[in-house]
């Protein structure tokens, strides 16, 4: 496989942003409000390793499989970007996919034994799976396959916290100041990443959709923009965008009054929020709708940069 090739099919940019993604909140997030507590990490830096590596090849075989599966689709929304049959043959593709799924789905399982949460082998098991079950039918089914890959993308961030908190909750019980409300503030935390994640992901599945919708429809899909079209597709666009905004305000408003991170709602969030809407109203053909793809992950980025400033904020309370 050639080097064009590697990138293309293994989308080093998403992977990048999946380890950093977890060790923001790992490093960000849930080692500063331990600390609130006096307590610190309980996963070892490499058995969070373990579960970066394993989570970003589970990923990567999940890239690979869709490529593998969306070639006559690709034929017609991206010829110049084709990799499957040009830059690797569908053979290695399919051997490609089996070894990256079989190294992390073996290298997660080995780390939830060794720290007694063997429950999260069921996570590192279906998700290849759902992955697979993706690229093969539930892309295809109207809104199907938006929900299966933005339920997983809200699975990274909360991958850190589910590791952390039964080691948390059976070592740190006792301590009436941490459990339970201490470690449930945690996972809202997480949970309040993970719901941005999620909606992000799943405003720029649907804009792709209208950017894909040829390809799609050689392929028999039924995705929104294909069976409402492409006004009611922005609509829906719009209207996500809109909740998205008004459930981080009401968060940011309710719990983070700081003039810090309201400033930051407002500057890094909901003015490119807002941008994203005039430029999907303006939006008419696949080059628009790429452009505005290419802007929801700017606003992904964004949201996942305020964990950096969270954990400055905490520090800084606590320095008081």
């Amino acid at each position: 496989m050639s080097v064009k090739g590697a990138f293309g099919i293994f989308r080093f940019s998403n992977l990048l942003m999946v380890a950093i993604t977890m060790y923001l909140m790992r490093w960000s997030i849930i080692k500063p409000l331990l600390g609130v507590f006096g307590i610190d990490l309980q996963v070892s830096e490499l058995a969070f390793l373990g579960l970066v590596l394993s989570t970003v090849l589970i990923t990567a075989a999940g890239y690979v499989i869709n490529d593998y599966h969306d070639v006559r689709a690709d034929q017609i929304n991206k010829p110049k970007k084709l990799i499957v049959g040009f830059h690797i043959s569908r053979r290695a593709t399919l051997l490609l996919h089996l070894i990256l799924n079989f190294l992390g789905v073996t290298i997660g399982g080995v780390f939830a034994i060794l720290y007694h949460v063997p429950w999260m082998i069921l996570i590192f098991t279906g998700a290849p799976l759902l992955l697979w079950f993706y690229s093969v039918r539930l892309k295809h089914i109207l809104l199907a396959g938006n929900l299966a890959v933005s339920l997983l993308t809200a699975t990274v961030p909360l991958l850190v916290v589910l590791f952390e908190y039964p080691l948390l909750a059976r070592n740190f019980q006792e301590n009436q100041a941490f459990y339970p409300h201490g470690l449930f503030a945690i996972l809202m935390w997480v949970c309040v990443f993970a719901f941005f994640a999620f909606m992000v992901n799943m405003i720029r599945e649907i804009i792709k959709d209208a950017q894909d919708m040829e390809g799609d429809k050689e392929m028999g899909s039924r995705t929104l923009p294909i069976y409402f079209g492409i006004k009611v597709t922005k609509r829906v666009i719009i209207g996500l965008t809109v909740f998205s905004a008004m459930v981080l305000g009401f968060f940011f408003l309710s719990y983070l009054r700081d003039w810090i991170s309201l400033t930051y709602f407002c500057v890094a969030l909901l003015l490119p929020f807002i941008y994203l809407i005039i430029r999907t109203i303006k939006s008419e053909n696949a080059s628009d709708f790429q452009f505005i793809s290419k802007w929801a992950k700017v606003i992904m980025l964004l949201g996942l940069l305020y964990a950096p400033l969270v954990n400055w904020l905490i520090k800084n309370f606590l320095n008081r």
